[in-house]
Formats: C-alpha cells, structure tokens, sequence
C-alpha cells in the first residue's frame, strides 16, 4: 500500500507513540476489520497477484523525479529506482536484507534495528500480506477508534515479522479501505495517506500517497502506471552487487597518506573539490558529504531543493543538493559526488572555533579502507584489496546503522550496540531511550544538564559523569567519561543504541575501516591509558563572528558561581585582551588544575561590563 520512495528519499537525511493496545492477538475485533478491508480492497482478487510493478511521478523538497517499484504480494519483499535531480539511487529489502544503492552504484546494507524495522514495515504494508488469513505472520492488535477530517477510522497495530517496530494502519469504518499507516520511530513520526484508489486486476490499489514525518519533510508520490504480475518480478527483487568506478588514486598508486589537525577530537584535513582550494573539511564516520554554501558557490555547484537534516541537536536545519565534479584528498579522488549544502562555517565552525568548509563521511569512508593514526595525526586512504591487517591488531565487526559503523560494545558490563563517530567529540554519549532503560549505569555524582556538543541542530543536552567500563573488541576503558543525553528528539533521542562513541576513545588508537568487509582493525597508541579529562569551568563557548561567546553555562559549576551569563563575550583574560586569543586557547585554560583562578572580563547583552572571578572546579 506504502510506496517506497518515501522511506528512500527520508533515509538520505539523518519517529508520538501508538495508541495504546486495547486486545489481545486474534481478537474478534481485528478479525472483523480486516475481513471488511479485505472484501474491499478485492477480496479473493488478492490472491491472483503475485506481484506489481508501480511508476510514479514524486516530489520531495522541491525535487522532482519518478520513481519505478517492484513489489511482491503476500511477502515483504520490495525494490524501486527513483530518480529526482540531483539525486538518485534505490533501496530494497530482499528477504534477508535491507539495501540502498547510490547514485554511483554504491550497494550497501542497514543493518541497524531502526532502519530495517521501518523498511521491513512499509514493504509488509505494501505487500497485502495483512490481509491474508494469518495476517501474514504479523502480530495485530486492535488499537480501538480515529476520528480525522470527518471520518472514523478502526486503528490496528501491526508489529511485521522481522521488526522490532510497530505501526498503525487506520481504516476508513465507511469504505473499509486503509487510508492512512503511522509509524514511531524515537522521536520521529511518519504518516502515510493513501487515496485515489482504483482497480488493478480487480484489486483496489491507492494511486496517490503523501508522505509527511514530524521532522519536517514530505513526500508527494503520483502513479501513472501499475503493472500486475509483471514478468522478471523476482530478478528485480534481488539486492545488486556494488558496481561503483568513481574513485582513485591518482598515477596509479594504491594509497595515500594525509596530514590532519586533531582539535577538540575532531579530524580536520584539507581537500580540493573541482581542482579548487585547498578547503578544511572535518573527516565524520557519523556524516556525509556537507559543503558551505559559500564554498558550493565558489566551485560552480549549485544547490537545488530544500529539505529539513537533523543531528544531535533538537532542531532540524534546512539544506538544498548540489553535484560535485571531484573531489580530491592527497591523491585520493572521487568523481561526480552529491553533497548537502549546508551552512557549516556558520554552525560547525562557530562551535569548533576553526574554519570548517565542510564535512565528509560515509561517500570517502565506503570506497577507500580508511586508517586514521591519531598518534601520528595522519589518516591514510587505502585502495581496497591493497590493505594488510598487523599481525597484533584487533579486528572487530560491525554493521552500518543507516551510514554509520555500529558494533558491539558493552557499558559497565551491560552488552549492547554502539555506534562509531570521529565526528563526536566526546568519549562516549548514552543515548536517552537507553540509560532509561537502564538506570543502574547513572552514577551517583553526575553534572546538572549542559550543552556538551555542537552540530547539525544545535546544541546536544546532557548531564556529565563517568561510567565504570566501556568495552569493545579486547578493549575496556576504564572510568570514562560520559555524556549522559537529555535529548528529547534527535540522533541522541533513537532507540536501540546504547552510546555513541567519540575521538575522545578512538585517539587512544590507530583506527582501520574497511565499509567493504565491514571491520574495523584496532591498535592502542601511546594514549591508550591517559585518563579523561574534563574542562573545569562549566562553560561552553563559541566564536560568533570573531568574538568568544558564551553559549551555555551548566549550573553548579565554577561558570555558574563566578556569575557567567549566556550571551557574555569574553574581552579579556586575567587582563590580557582576547581579541588575539583562539577559542581553544582559552579552552585550553579551562584544563588546569582545580583551585585556579583566572580574571575575565566579559561585555553582556545589555552592553555593561563586568569582571569575573572564575575558580575552577572538578565538572565531573
């Protein structure tokens, strides 16, 4: 019924919950509803289908295309190709896994809980399977009455086989037809309706669907042509091997070898796009391809549509897509990229207090085995199959969790999922629906709620305090330092997560990813021991135009005594103007021992000005 488009476009952006169950399985009631569905949508004409092919026309964020799905009936089994300027690719879920194919020919698998459950979901509603006669294997339950736009609706809630989500589909008590499907995921909710149905081979099938999730962004899907029993069904329904010929390393060579600045636990690297720059890029394995506006401009890459990204902050940001022709790093190249045009000077670069032109991630990250050498501050990208793995290294597994690395780890002992983001400053951020659920790793001594990073969405929330272990391949860290988020909505607010771990571990080694075998091969450096550290002032700064601003202050620490002020720009330290000082110079002073005391002079909103005592004190 759902098209699949929709979840394909929302996937390229990194869910109210249901309404309360009223009946068990296999109620009366739930039989009733969907015998009635059943006998509307075409009864026993059902069964004639082994399965459709569906061309529409779509829209998404200003983008418009067409998109081509193959669907199985009865089974969950789906594909579709979309094309929508400057984007296009394809996704799929062939049984055993959920797929997405760039517009490269770049195949990858999601193999996090999140993103399969939902894929898993809208192909299982798409199938019919609900309306045969054991609901085609689904748990149902009966979620009582709707009323919307003048109508009534029977609300079931249907767990698929193979999903950990549940979603409702709501059905019209007058037609019998299901005219809309919701579904919860953390945060974020997204509704499908259907309307416009018609007959194909006596089976009525909805011709129009919009597509809207409560991030912001929708999907408007327009059927010209469905095909039934279309011949070659099950060849398409196949998951395609990666064909992918973007990428090199210029003369011939099999790897390359690139200097990096390591600030705050970011990766900063210097990059060309479209033989211009060089630009300063942080390296994400939490990200993709992002470019400034401004940059985008300069190369001759202009953006098109405009949709709503989120990250670890609780808002979205709106950003348009643009093709890049290359883009080169060493002499590692990549031809005929897509990027995101974002704001990343203004946003990545006033919070890192360094010029940020862009960001890129999992495009690098899937074509070259990637080392990063925190010790010796270079990362080296690597042709595939030219990569050797040292004889005393670690080699730990994972799964991409949508684009990201996710691999199992443990938290005080706890067995979980964590996801893996040089991108992160921090040593490791718990996710919110998890220390719910898990109480006991709460430490007694932990931090009021602060801003403890910055990226797309704004600040992240949370309190401050130290776990016991963290563990992961034949590693335990201990006493480290958490980041314990108060995310109500974003990346840090997802289910079946437990933390996302951050430069502040991944320094301690030199780090080799290889997205082809899904590996990453470990070696503990030098640092591995040094315990973490915490600034002790209990401020957040950024520089907002040049000047050293005063973005939070976390209450009950030495900011919060001294009488710091959000908005508070900082003139000078103990009587030294600031104007020649670099935001992590005067973070840096932020690291001396507890019992320091340091004069700065602040300008507050109202203009006045004010000389502050600050003495530092152990935050966490």
């Amino acid at each position: 019924m759902a098209y699949r488009v929709a979840a394909c476009l929302a996937a390229l952006f990194a869910f109210v919950t249901p309404a309360a169950t009223r009946a068990a399985d296999g109620d009366d009631r739930v039989a009733a509803v969907l015998s009635a569905s059943r006998a509307a949508l075409g009864g026993s004409a059902i069964q004639s289908l082994t399965g459709l092919k569906v061309t529409s026309k779509i829209n998404f964020g200003g983008l418009s295309g067409t998109d081509i799905a193959w669907q199985a009936i009865g089974r969950p089994e789906a594909s579709e190709a979309f094309d929508t300027p400057p984007i296009s690719g394809g996704d799929g879920y062939d049984g055993t896994d959920v797929w997405n194919l760039d517009g490269s020919g770049l195949v990858s698998v999601d193999g996090g809980d999140a993103g399969r459950s939902a894929t898993i979901s809208g192909d299982f509603m798409s199938s019919y399977a609900l309306w045969s006669d054991n609901y085609g294997g689904a748990k149902v339950r009966y979620g009582g009455t709707q009323t919307a736009d003048g109508k009534t609706y029977d609300v079931l809630d249907v767990t698929a086989p193979k999903s950990l989500i549940p979603f409702q589909v709501w059905i019209d008590q007058t037609t019998h037809l299901p005219e809309r499907s919701m579904q919860t995921i953390g945060p974020i909710v997204s509704t499908s309706m259907f309307s416009d149905y018609r007959p194909v081979n006596g089976v009525q099938f909805p011709y129009s669907q919009h597509t809207s999730s409560s991030d912001g962004n929708s999907t408007t899907v327009t059927v010209t042509d469905v095909v039934a029993n279309p011949p070659g069904l099950d060849t398409h329904l196949q998951k395609p091997a990666s064909d992918v010929h973007d990428f090199s390393i210029v003369g011939g060579g099999t790897s390359t070898n690139v200097p990096f600045d390591l600030v705050d636990n970011h990766v900063y690297l210097s990059l060309l796009l479209n033989g211009r720059g060089p630009y300063r890029f942080i390296l994400d394995t939490g990200g993709a391809n992002f470019v400034d506006p401004a940059v985008a401009r300069e190369i001759g890459a202009a953006g098109r549509g405009s949709v709503q990204g989120g990250g670890v902050g609780d808002t979205t940001e709106a950003f348009a897509f643009a093709k890049v022709d290359s883009m080169q790093i060493g002499t590692a190249k990549i031809t005929n990229q897509l990027f995101a045009v974002a704001p990343t000077r203004a946003g990545f670069g006033m919070a890192g207090g360094q010029p940020v032109d862009g960001l890129i991630g999992f495009e690098v990250l899937s074509r070259f085995v990637t080392t990063f050498d925190y010790a010796g501050n270079t990362v080296t990208f690597t042709m595939p199959g030219s990569a050797t793995t040292p004889p005393n290294a670690n080699v730990v597994p994972f799964v991409l969790d949508g684009r990201q690395p996710q691999f199992p780890c443990s938290v005080d002992s706890i067995a979980a999922q964590c996801t893996l983001d040089t991108g992160s400053r921090a040593s490791i951020s718990l996710m919110t629906p998890w220390v719910t659920a898990n109480p006991q790793v709460v430490p007694s001594t932990i931090s009021s709620v602060g801003v403890n990073g910055f990226g797309i969405g704004g600040g992240e929330l949370g309190r401050l305090g130290r776990i016991k272990t963290l563990g992961f391949g034949n590693f335990i860290l201990s006493n480290v330092i958490a980041d314990f988020s108060a995310a109500k909505s974003g990346a840090f607010a997802m289910p079946f997560i437990a933390g996302n771990v951050g430069g502040g571990v991944f320094k301690r080694f030199s780090l080799t990813l290889d997205y082809g075998k899904q590996t990453m091969v470990l070696q503990s450096n030098d640092s591995f021991m040094t315990p973490d550290d915490y600034e002790r002032a209990g401020l957040f700064l950024i520089n907002r135009g040049g000047a050293i601003t005063v973005l939070d202050v976390r209450p009950k620490t030495a900011a919060a005594q001294a009488g710091f002020l959000k908005g508070d720009v900082i003139d000078s330290i103990d009587g030294k103007p600031a104007a020649g000082m670099t935001l992590q110079s005067i973070r840096k002073l932020f690291f001396q021992t507890a019992g320091t005391k340091i004069q700065i002079g602040v300008t507050r909103k109202d203009a006045s000005h004010a000389t502050l005592t600050l003495t530092l004190a152990d935050v966490v």
